[in-house]
């Protein structure tokens, strides 16, 4: 018989589709995996078994552990809670919580700083406004500058959260805007002014159907302003339908009447949309001005702040005539500015980026605008790209020098990248070999600065609960995704302090069913191989305060051992067999990698479809305590004294291990199932061949 070889040693693409499993004569092939789940690439080649998510804080929180009391009811945050960062400056880093208004709750901000809950806002409570719930949250848009985040949806008012003099001073409120921008409708209804300056002068409605309503802004006219004809006007007061007193702002050139493709009104109100209105989608901060996307009828326009004046949407400057004193609006090129963008299809802006030029991601593609700088006369928008991003999908995120986005669908992630062979941006598929890893995706976070593994991670929520992880270094070309699976499923997701946050939903006390709630949970760092894991250091061998276990059967690693699976009751307590001084009590999760179908090319032949006997596998490891090849433990403990009651040290080295079994198609599973470290560098696979076509070969 035949003996062969086959070596991987290199693990950098991670899990790759079915559809790439004919491709043997590929590289990708002999750096792919058929599975990979709970295991972290390494950029040098190997992989990892990933480390637990701590469990942070719940509904009650950390202001009501469990003391002991016979009963405990850990609730969790409504389960389309959003999880939102706010960096005010280095070692001051936030977490922000905010949960929608659900059955007779308010909506609810909950700020973490180090991770401890310091602040809880309630809407309608202290002055705090923010009208958040389940039908609109999942399409809130933020951005910051310094103290104070932006929150914006095309159906809410924007808002301002502003942090305090401390951690625990925090407020939200309506942002108040100096000046709203203007918009036309295009209401076929014409617009006649009484005069070209002064005020309490008329401005009359006539052959059209518009018509104006007298209450304040937002949900009327008053107080809105009009640009027409070279001027602007502000409306004070409502005498009919048809008539509107304003005091003009900037002197009008004439008072002619306008048409209704020639006068333009606040571009943001509560206002129906025979009246035009609606508010920003998206926003973000490009060139030193506040730029907002897209509202509910005018879904295709950029609104650009005056530069270095962010509430400031006037679109004229104003100059004063030292003679006359008259007051004019001119142009220039720190004004405000807007820009409609003009294609023959619906392209709602979803999301803004701000990079060397401002991308704009909308519902049919991706375009970007440049300008340097951007002015209202110097606009230049482009459509890149036809993919797309769906409603209800977060913010693209940066890697390196590209975009990444989950395209229409949930199925691909893609990153928009300046191309130099076509002078433009392309939208390179990072789905393409491994299609299977992402469905339904909608959340994205990128972690930079994770233990000491020199790489990028972007983590997707899939609808299944699971996570699609890329490992991505996009200098040295590491591409490869793997799955994060959990007992529940993972919802939301951000990064803060170089830190994973994860709104997880766990399973019941049946293990199968799901909580109502979401719990906050953050990646570890720690070599602790549990989730949603507490861990204490008091010697001892009873326990409480283990919150979100209750009613759970739960591992249990003890002063480095394993300890038999305990039960923790309806008060978070617990019991060990034996006293411990460093305990982790949580979770269990496997965490499994499988390779392709062992193939060998010869010769311009291959053993495709030849029967196959494993005999042998040999295991680079690095500090690893437990692992198993096809369901066969590997050893790790060896005779001598000072065994019992010891905790198993880390191996590094190799380990060979004997396989059985024949195959058309043969394939390794490597396994760890549990909570132990557990790293592998590499693996040779020795087969035999009973006879064909490399029976004879060298």
């Amino acid at each position: 018989m035949t003996i062969r070889k086959y070596s991987q040693t290199n693990f950098t693409q991670g899990q790759v589709g079915p559809n790439i499993f004919g491709r043997n004569d590929t590289p990708i092939y002999r750096a792919g995996l058929a599975e990979l789940s709970n295991f972290l690439i390494l950029p040098q080649g190997g992989i990892q078994k990933r480390r637990g998510f701590q469990f942070i804080s719940a509904d009650p929180d950390n202001t009501t552990t469990p003391d002991g009391s016979s009963t405990l009811t850990t609730a969790g945050f409504h389960v389309s809670s959003r999880l939102i960062p706010f960096k005010f400056a280095d070692g001051q880093e936030y977490v922000i919580i905010l949960e929608p208004a659900h059955d007779s709750d308010a909506a609810k901000i909950h700020v973490y700083y180090q991770d401890v809950r310091v602040a809880v806002l309630t809407n309608g409570s202290g002055g705090n406004v923010f009208p958040i719930t389940t039908s609109n949250i999942a399409d809130i848009r933020f951005t910051q500058s310094f103290d104070y985040m932006i929150l914006v949806h095309p159906d809410v008012r924007p808002l301002q959260l502003v942090r305090g003099a401390t951690n625990s001073a925090w407020t939200i409120t309506h942002l108040a805007f100096d000046t709203i921008p203007t918009a036309n409708f295009n209401f076929q209804t014409t617009l006649t002014p009484q005069a070209t300056t002064g005020t309490s002068k008329n401005f009359t409605l006539s052959s059209g159907s518009y018509a104006w309503v007298d209450a304040a802004w937002p949900d009327g006219h008053v107080g809105m302003n009009i640009n027409i004809n070279g001027g602007l006007a502000e409306i004070k007061s409502i005498t009919s339908s048809t008539v509107a007193v304003c005091d003009i702002i900037y002197d009008l050139v004439d008072t002619e009447a306008a048409e209704g493709h020639e006068w333009e009104i606040d571009a943001f109100s509560n206002l129906s949309t025979t009246l035009g209105g609606g508010f920003p989608r998206t926003v973000t901060f490009h060139q030193n001005r506040l730029i907002f996307g897209g509202t509910r009828d005018k879904p295709q326009t950029l609104f650009g702040s005056q530069s270095g004046d962010f509430f400031n949407f006037d679109s004229f400057t104003r100059l004063v005539d030292d003679t006359s004193g008259d007051v004019t609006g001119a142009i220039t090129d720190d004004a405000g500015l807007q820009f409609t963008i003009a294609s023959d299809s619906v392209n709602a802006i979803r999301h803004l980026v701000s990079q060397q030029s401002l991308f704009i991601f909308t519902s049919d593609g991706e375009f970007d605008m440049s300008g340097e700088p951007v002015t209202p006369s110097n606009v230049l928008v482009r459509k890149q790209t036809g993919y797309g991003i769906d409603s209800g999908v977060t913010t693209p995120k940066i890697v390196d020098n590209e975009v990444l986005f989950v395209a229409k669908g949930g199925k691909q992630l893609r990153a928009f990248v300046y191309n130099f062979n076509t002078d433009a941006y392309s939208a390179k598929n990072y789905s393409l070999v491994h299609h299977d890893i992402l469905a339904g995706a909608d959340r994205i976070a990128v972690l930079t600065n994770y233990a000491n593994t020199n790489t990028n991670y972007v983590f997707c929520t899939n609808a299944d609960g699971s996570l699609g992880v890329l490992g991505v270094n996009t200098e040295f070309s590491v591409v490869g995704w793997m799955k994060f699976t959990t007992d529940g499923n993972f919802k939301e997701l951000t990064v803060i302090d170089d830190s994973l946050y994860t709104l997880v939903q766990r399973n019941d006390n049946d293990g199968s069913t799901l909580n109502a709630g979401v719990f906050l949970e953050k990646w570890s760092e720690d070599d602790i191989f549990l989730d949603s894991y507490h861990t204490t250091s008091i010697t001892g061998s009873s326990f409480q305060g283990a919150q979100g276990l209750e009613g759970r059967t739960v591992k249990v690693v003890a002063d480095g051992l394993l300890h038999p699976e305990v039960t923790v009751d309806a008060a978070g307590n617990f019991s060990l067999t034996r006293s411990s001084s460093s305990t982790q009590i949580g979770h269990n999760y496997e965490s499994t990698a499988k390779t392709l179908p062992i193939v060998f090319n010869s010769g311009g032949q291959s053993t495709l479809g030849e029967k196959v006997r494993k005999v042998l596998c040999e295991l680079q490891l690095q500090n690893t305590k437990s692992c198993k090849v096809d369901n066969i433990v590997v050893p790790f403990r060896t005779f001598g004294t000072l065994l019992l009651n010891q905790g198993i040290n880390g191996f590094t080295g190799q380990k060979r291990v004997r396989l059985t079994g024949y195959a058309t198609t043969p394939q390794t599973t490597f396994k760890s199932d549990e909570p132990l470290s557990c790293t592998l560098l590499s693996m040779t696979n020795e087969v035999k061949f009973a006879g064909g076509k490399l029976q004879d070969a060298g």
